[in-house]
């Protein structure tokens, strides 16, 4: 991957409005293409005698249109990742596929618009094992089951609330023995997170928070766990939790309303996913991999 705009035979090419982190939707989806792929900052440079791609993903309104110059300028098919249920019903006139994130079960695929659920991830069942790999020698020394923590902001500010959770987990620890992994995220204030992590009490613990100078370890607390529990309603997170093989736990019930919640329930539903009741037991599930299942669309549909 390379911003410079030197001629060579890149098979996709990937246009995003402003995002955060640098790392938006058409991005996580061109790296599961299993091709190589370049981000183009100024599309407009681009020259029609320039090497051609096979495929223009894009995301956002600016790049969206921009992506749609540069299909018809180097007769290129263009993908664009959408959010939005009427970007994506308008999108399909214009653009030769849209890829719909939407908070439901995936209706039955309209022409030119591929639904999945939830937001796209970079996170996948193979970055996974990779991660085990990298974090197995380092977690070792923790016994077994080891249970996975997502500490997330959205859910509650109550110091009462944290305190009840982490009792929870630790009463299941010392019933069933092992070691807990907790990675508190950003937003989480520091006394919720300060409750959480006393309530623990006396397990075996590893406790990362946000803006300590080490990189964030959640991936590989969880690739090598036994089971993995959500706090908080921030949707990455649960879609990073929910592309695992472990039992997915949620630590509080869904509310009415809201992208999160409505995913919850979709997960609840399926039985993917169940409230954490203090029992760590495993059952059939399924992985959510929806920007994999994309990918292998999108690979298939333009011949990549």
């Amino acid at each position: 991957m390379t911003d410079a705009l030197t001629p060579s035979a890149v098979p996709v090419w990937v246009i995003e409005s402003a995002q955060p982190g640098g790392c938006g939707p058409a991005h996580a989806l061109a790296g599961r293409l299993g091709c190589s792929f370049r981000r183009l900052t100024d599309a407009s440079s681009v020259e029609n005698d320039s090497v051609q791609p096979g495929l223009v993903l894009t995301a956002g309104f600016t790049a969206g249109l921009a992506g749609l110059s540069l299909g018809r300028k180097l007769k290129v098919p263009v993908v664009h990742c959408s959010s939005s249920r009427s970007v994506a019903l308008l999108g399909s006139r214009l653009f030769d596929e849209v890829i719909f994130s939407g908070w439901h079960v995936p209706e039955a695929r309209n022409s030119r618009v591929f639904p999945v659920l939830g937001p796209l991830s970079v996170v996948s069942p193979a970055l996974y094992e990779r991660a085990e790999r990298l974090w197995r020698e380092r977690l070792e020394h923790l016994p077994r089951p080891r249970v996975s923590v997502r500490l997330e902001a959205g859910w509650s500010d109550s110091v009462a609330d944290a305190m009840l959770a982490a009792r929870q987990i630790e009463l299941s620890i010392k019933l069933f023995g092992g070691s807990v992994l907790v990675t508190i995220g950003e937003g989480v204030p520091a006394a919720f997170a300060n409750a959480f992590s006393e309530g623990l009490g006396s397990c075996v613990k590893l406790i990362w928070r946000h803006g300590e100078p080490d990189d964030n370890p959640g991936l590989g607390f969880t690739a090598c766990a036994d089971a993995v529990i959500v706090y908080g309603t921030r949707v990455s997170a649960l879609i990073e939790a929910a592309a695992s093989v472990l039992p997915l736990f949620l630590g509080h019930v869904p509310g009415r309303f809201g992208g999160y919640s409505s995913l919850v329930r979709v997960l609840l539903g399926r039985g993917d996913a169940r409230i954490f009741d203090s029992d760590f037991s495993p059952w059939p599930r399924n992985t959510l991999d929806e920007t994999g299942r994309a990918a292998g669309f999108i690979r298939h549909r333009f011949g990549l």
